[in-house]
């Protein structure tokens, strides 16, 4: 095996898979005239070697800092410009990350710390941006006049060390039209990534535009896949029209470490912690739905003066351990039975089973995403994990000392969390308002009357 030190600039196509799905041949053939047109050419004019592609992006090396920068610029600003004639929600954009140091090569691949901070760095790169390390900078600072933003250090997925990064402003990148753009997708948001407190890796983002809004963490999400569901994308959009929408990934899930340390509950409030310390934002409301209820119920009270209104949505203060059930001890075991033995199945019988209860009413395409979700969010391991920690939730003892204004919403028929859970709160929740919404469902779709009743209350909240 040879090393070298090299400038490695890791690339990828930002939102692929939701422009996969929403026309595959015309987004492919894009894609393949974007590589022979403009990256090929842009990367061999400065001596970079493209050292392999991926379904969405591609690998490259060069020998020196600078000329991996201009590469990079000059590909982002010609594909900018290519797809500048669609629409902002249709484009193809790209994110690249650079890095500089030792390269370990063998049989034509390349491995290493430096590689993998570069294939990192790109996943919070702006779309249509660069993102580089400190060491990229100091190599190219004093040579020609880029327009540098220094971001800071920060966490970089599975990468123990912070990294000092810094953007490179190109224009036409996706933040520069961000306010053109007609509907909020996956790609809009900033993914970053925080510790907690016990050094877990919180993966969490912001989207939108206004005050800060932050959204708890339910059982199953997944920053990016959540925004091509149409389980939870009406609802995000509702509420970055006029916030800055915050959401993160609860451990164990999607963006965030998948194999913590610990999953309790003391550790999702923690993990709040974390990331509103990390964000730095300040006096906001939060959206807490299911067991995110309990959570951001339990915050606000470690927190009073961070926290300006509580709005909880199909929750509870007392987990199905917790309310007296004489039959739960057998229930549980049979959930968890099912989740060890069926989680992971390619055959979706149980998620189905566990979608059910979910969303009883709803369409064909909502369930298979809910139950897709499901599997791509976190293991069986973990999921089992967390409804056992979910089950023994018992926040009734604090609900007194809760002084925050707070707007209870709860399903009168929610066949996951009964309707009485909801009352309970809002009736030891002083001053609380109870809000009931007709349906069966345990999260709000888009397709229900009652998703108009809660946008025009949880803006009247709101702005009261």
């Amino acid at each position: 095996m040879e090393r070298k030190l090299l400038a490695v600039v890791a690339a990828d196509m930002a939102g692929f898979s939701r422009l996969i799905e929403s026309n595959e041949i015309e987004i492919l053939t894009r894609q393949k005239n974007h590589f022979n047109d403009v990256i090929r050419p842009g990367i061999e004019k400065f001596n970079g070697n493209i050292i392999k592609t991926t379904g969405d992006g591609f690998l490259a090396t060069f020998g020196s800092s600078m000329d991996a920068v201009e590469s990079s610029l000059d590909i982002q600003t010609k594909i900018n410009d290519l797809e500048s004639t669609f629409n902002n929600n249709d484009r193809i954009w790209y994110r690249f990350g650079i890095n500089v140091g030792d390269v370990v090569i063998d049989d034509g691949d390349i491995f290493g710390n430096c590689v993998n901070i570069a294939s990192r760095l790109e996943t919070i790169a702006d779309p249509g941006g660069v993102s580089i390390t400190h060491d990229i900078y100091k190599n190219i600072k004093n040579l020609k006049p880029f327009n540098f933003l220094h971001i800071g250090e920060q966490h970089l997925k599975n990468i123990s060390q912070k990294v000092d990064v810094y953007k490179i402003i190109i224009k036409g990148n996706k933040r520069d039209i961000l306010s053109n753009s007609e509907i909020l997708t996956d790609i809009d948001q900033e993914i970053r990534y925080c510790s907690s407190k016990d050094h877990t890796i919180i993966g969490y983002a912001k989207v939108g535009n206004g005050p800060s809004l932050l959204k708890a963490p339910n059982f199953m999400s997944s920053l990016e896949h959540d925004w091509r569901s149409p389980i939870w994308t009406h609802l995000y959009r509702f509420l970055a029209e006029d916030h800055t929408l915050v959401r993160f990934d609860q451990r164990g899930n999607g963006s965030s470490d998948l194999d913590p340390l610990e999953i309790t509950f003391n550790s999702f409030v923690e993990d709040m912690e974390a990331v509103v310390n990390e964000t730095k934002i300040d006096k906001f409301p939060i959206l807490g739905v299911s067991q995110g209820c309990a959570v951001s119920i339990a915050y606000a009270i470690r927190n009073p003066n961070k926290v300006s209104h509580l709005i909880l949505m199909s929750g509870f203060a007392r987990g199905k351990g917790q309310r007296g059930d004489l039959s739960y001890e057998e229930k549980s075991k049979m959930e968890q039975t099912m989740i060890l033995s069926g989680w992971e199945d390619e055959n979706p019988a149980f998620r189905q089973f566990f979608t059910t209860s979910m969303i009883p009413e709803g369409s064909k395409e909502q369930m298979d995403s809910f139950n897709n979700i499901m599997k791509i969010a976190t293991s069986a391991k973990n999921a089992a994990k967390i409804s056992r920690v979910n089950d023994q939730i018992n926040v009734s003892d604090i609900l007194s000392k809760l002084d925050v204004p707070t707007i209870i919403f709860h399903c009168t028929d929610d066949a996951r969390v009964p309707f009485s859970e909801g009352k309970y709160m809002a009736a030891n929740i002083k001053n609380s308002r109870f809000v009931p919404i007709k349906s069966k469902n345990h999260v709000l779709l888009e397709t229900e009357k009652g998703w108009g009743l809660f946008k025009e209350e949880v803006t009247k909240f709101l702005n009261e």
